[in-house]
This record gives structure tokens, sequence and C-alpha cells, in this order.
């Protein structure tokens, strides 16, 4: 996926096996997010925010624009 389909305001999913995994499971996330900071190149981390307000620094391989 090219890191330009990342626009703020835009809405993401987030791949289950990030959201299952130990260390986020707990962690106020939801399956839907949207992009509060825009990835500057193909290795970037995507700043997300959950419908729980909460902040997240993701990798790109696990979002899949909506």
């Amino acid at each position: 996926m090219s890191y330009k389909k990342f626009k703020i305001g835009g809405q993401v999913e987030v791949a289950d096996c990030y959201l299952e995994d130990e260390l986020t499971e707990n962690y106020n996330t939801s399956k839907i997010a949207t992009v509060i900071a825009e990835p500057d190149d193909d290795e970037h981390l995507v700043m997300i925010e959950y419908k729980s307000g909460d902040w997240d620094y993701v990798p790109q391989n696990i979002l899949e624009v909506i």
C-alpha cells in the first residue's frame, strides 16, 4: 500500500492481529480508527485515533483504508 493513501481525517480498519495482540488488547482500541497524522514514507508509522479518543502509532501494513 502506498503511504499516500493515508490522509488526515480518513477512516482505517485496524487488523485483528494487532487488536488481539497481548500488548494492545486492553488498550481502548477499536476496529475503526481515524488517521490524525500522515506518514512521510512507506516505512513511517501512522498516527491514529480510536473511537475511545486514545491515540496510537501503528505500522501501515496493519491498516486498511476504508
